[in-house]
Order: structure tokens, then sequence, then C-alpha cells
């Protein structure tokens, strides 16, 4: 089977504060060294046959954090965080058997949730037509304009609970208990390593259950920002585009083009 696994930092193993992922911070090396423990008990449930075969997009900071020497030869891994686009499907097609967020969180302002955020701290708020949505729902939906579904999310206890109200049926491990935006009740990597290797396994089963989640288009992407650099930079490059000082509306055909125009805004 094929898999597309989408890695994140702030919902692995042992992690409850920025310095743990943030590339150059104090504590890097130990975040680092945690999202390859989670991303390899992963690998290891879904790489079940030979023929298997996965594909990484790095989706932390600059795409620079998985260490490419402990990868199984039946991975791929894309670095760099090259944009999402209708063009490239933001990189998964229907050859993928599903999706897989790993180290996820849930979205910006959930109450007790761990280092909750939407991709940059500085967006408040996103939806989606109407529905509000945090990097779990986004990555989510752009997976299903590919006809891909979700298969499975490992996070925080609260990125579970977002990811079990959105979508049903989906696979979601929790490798830590939130205790507010800064601290968690860590499992042992000795636990965590067991229970996403289990899960990981079923995902082969699962994706056949599971329907990618798609809203139709056309699309309008609600953005809300705090004051700040990423601001006055989005505005600087889509200034009708804004509804109010710190409220960006994007229209598209489907969500990955509406995406797309703030990612390039923001870069």
């Amino acid at each position: 089977m094929k898999w597309m696994v989408r890695v994140d930092m702030e919902g692995v193993t042992g992690v409850v504060n920025m310095q743990q992922v943030t590339p150059g911070g104090e504590y890097y090396e130990f975040g680092k060294s945690m999202m390859m423990h989670d991303l390899i008990a992963v690998l290891e449930g879904l790489l079940q046959e030979e023929n298997d075969e996965v594909w990484l997009y790095d989706i932390h900071f600059y795409g620079t954090n998985v260490d490419l020497n402990r990868l199984d030869p039946r991975v791929t891994a894309i670095c760099g965080k090259p944009h999402y686009s209708p063009e490239n499907r933001t990189f998964v097609d229907p050859s993928f058997d599903g999706v897989i967020l790993l180290g996820l969180h849930a979205k910006a302002d959930t109450p007790g949730a761990l280092l909750n955020h939407n991709y940059e701290h500085d967006i408040i708020k996103m939806s989606v037509n109407g529905l509000v949505v945090g990097e779990i729902g986004l990555e989510a939906l752009l997976a299903g304009e590919a006809g891909v579904p979700l298969v499975m999310v490992t996070a925080d206890s609260e990125g579970v609970k977002e990811t079990e109200q959105l979508l049903p049926g989906t696979i979601a491990v929790s490798v830590k208990e939130s205790l507010g935006e800064t601290a968690a009740a860590c499992y042992p990597p000795s636990r965590t390593e067991s229970l996403l290797r289990s899960a990981a396994a079923k995902c082969a089963s699962v994706s056949r259950e599971l329907k990618p989640f798609v809203i139709e288009g056309p699309i309008e992407l609600d953005m809300r920002f705090k004051a700040g650099a990423l601001l006055d930079k989005v505005r600087g490059q889509l200034p009708n585009a804004f509804v109010a000082p710190d409220r960006l509306l994007l229209h598209g055909n489907n969500v990955a083009a509406a995406w797309e125009l703030y990612l390039k805004a923001k870069s």
C-alpha cells in the first residue's frame, strides 16, 4: 500500500514547549529525537509488505527535521516545504491509500490544549465555508480534494478529541494528556512506541472504510490574524482581500487554490 505521512513536532511524545521544537532552540535536539521515535514506530506499523511505500512531507518549520539516515528504503521524504498547490495536489494523488498526520495539535484557542495554533502562531482563526478548522481539518480537506482519506492522526489528547469530533472513524492516537498550553502528562517512549506501531498497522483495513473529507467548491477561506509582521506582510501582498484590518478572505475553486494564495503571500 502507499501512504503519505505529514510530519509535525508539537504533538509528538514528550514535547511540551516551543524550545523543544524550534530549530536552534535549547531543547530542539530532544524534540527532534522524539519526532523520529514516533515516526519510526508509525513506519514500522505501515510497512507490512515488501511493496508497501511511504512518502513523508515534513510540515514543521523549514521542513528539515527528518533524519534521512534512519528511514527504511521504502520511504521517500519531501523536505524544504514546497508550496501546496492544485497543480501538485498537495503532493497527494489517488495512488495513495491514505494520509497520516504525525505529531499534530489542536487548533488555535482550544481551551486547555497543548501548544495549540494554526500553522503560524499569528493566525487566530481559520474557517472553510464557515467550518472552523485547524491544521488537522485543513490537511484532511486538502487530502480529500486529492481523493484520499485522512486515516490516522497522532497528537496530544486535545488534538485527538478534535480529530474524533471532525472525522469519526479516523484512527486517533494520544501520546500525552494536555494539562494546559505548555504542560502535559507525557507517556514514556516505551509506551508510545507500542501505541503508535499498533495503530499504524490498522491503517490498511481502516482506509478501506473511510471516505475522503471534502467540502464542495467554490471555497471561501476566512482567516483572522494577530497584529504583527505576518499580518503586515500578507496585507501588503493581498490588500484587496482584507475585509477588516485583521481579517482575510480568500477564494478559490477548491481549498488548495485558496490556501496557495496565502502560502505565496506569506513566503
